[in-house]
């Protein structure tokens, strides 16, 4: 849900990473494209560790593992992620309480056979100054963001209400991330871990495309609509692999598998670009650094 300001965003908010620096915009100020053959190095994040961690006294009693735990939650990724949209929040002020640091608020929640979501995000997208609010199961993301010890603490809060239905009070944490359009890619990564899903959102032709704008080669040669349309289409899948490595570094991220999936994606990407290229009079693929009118 879109707060559509940053009015939410209160104490306690894990501090932003400014990571732009470690990959450069693609699309310059003057209009020009610098489109690096190869992603940056993989940021060098530390792996979350179960000491930073809050677990729940039977979880910390099991011994499991980090990696035992998070692959039993992605086992359940599709019930979670429904049982996140699906809970509503009330049209009730927060509440505080002083044993919690964050601000709670009430939420009705899904009936649905699947673990309940513990803590609200508002997470201030940093690229269109939106909050975008999602209730989230905690301990799917304190177990892989560093950033995030705060979200493997549970807070027991549920209760009936009316009609039986079932309420709690959700700890509300504010975050701040790089860019909005490549959220929906790593929050569903984050959940199922599924590096093939990934890759194929990734190399999807994104629907709808923008309108064609009217493009030259370096030779003054206008692009047919075809090659234009297939220009942008290839540039927004580009800029998606970077927000999503940007977002992912925000995070701290040291899944291997995620980075080597980006670089899989930013690969054929560039390869078809290249044979686009091919086809343009005057164009050719940059090399790192370099930059392409």
């Amino acid at each position: 849900m879109s707060l559509g300001s940053r009015e939410a965003l209160g104490a306690g908010s894990p501090p932003s990473l400014n990571v732009g620096h470690l990959f450069p915009t693609i699309v310059l100020a003057d209009g020009r494209l610098r489109i690096p053959t190869e992603l940056p190095p993989d940021p060098l994040c530390r792996p979350v560790r179960l000491e930073d961690l809050e677990l729940d006294d039977e979880l910390a009693e099991s011994g499991a593992t980090i990696e035992y735990t998070l692959a039993s939650l992605r086992r359940m990724a599709a019930l979670l992620v429904q049982s996140g949209s699906a809970t509503q929040e009330r049209d009730e002020p927060y509440v505080t309480h002083p044993a919690c640091p964050y601000p709670l608020l009430r939420c009705t929640l899904p009936n649905l056979p699947a673990p309940q979501p513990t803590h609200t995000l508002d997470i201030h997208f940093l690229d269109t100054h939106e909050v975008y609010r999602t209730h989230v199961h905690g301990l799917v993301w304190a177990l892989q963001s560093p950033r995030l010890p705060q979200l493997s603490k549970r807070w027991s809060s549920s209760s009936a209400g009316v009609a039986g239905e079932q309420t709690a009070l959700l700890p509300v944490v504010t975050l701040e991330l790089p860019h909005r359009p490549a959220w929906p890619l790593l929050h569903r990564y984050l959940y199922d871990g599924s590096p093939a899903q990934l890759l194929n959102n990734l190399l999807t032709t994104p629907t709808p495309l923008p309108p064609p704008t009217s493009s030259a080669t370096p030779g003054g040669q206008a692009l047919s609509a075809a090659q234009q349309r297939d220009l942008d289409s290839l540039l927004i899948r580009l800029m998606r692999v970077r927000e999503v490595w940007l977002d992912a570094a925000a995070l701290e991220l040291s899944d291997v598998a995620l980075w080597a999936t980006l670089r899989r994606a930013w690969d054929v990407l560039v390869a078809d670009l290249g044979e686009l290229a091919a086809d343009i009079p005057g164009s050719k693929i940059p090399g790192r650094n370099e930059e392409a009118v």
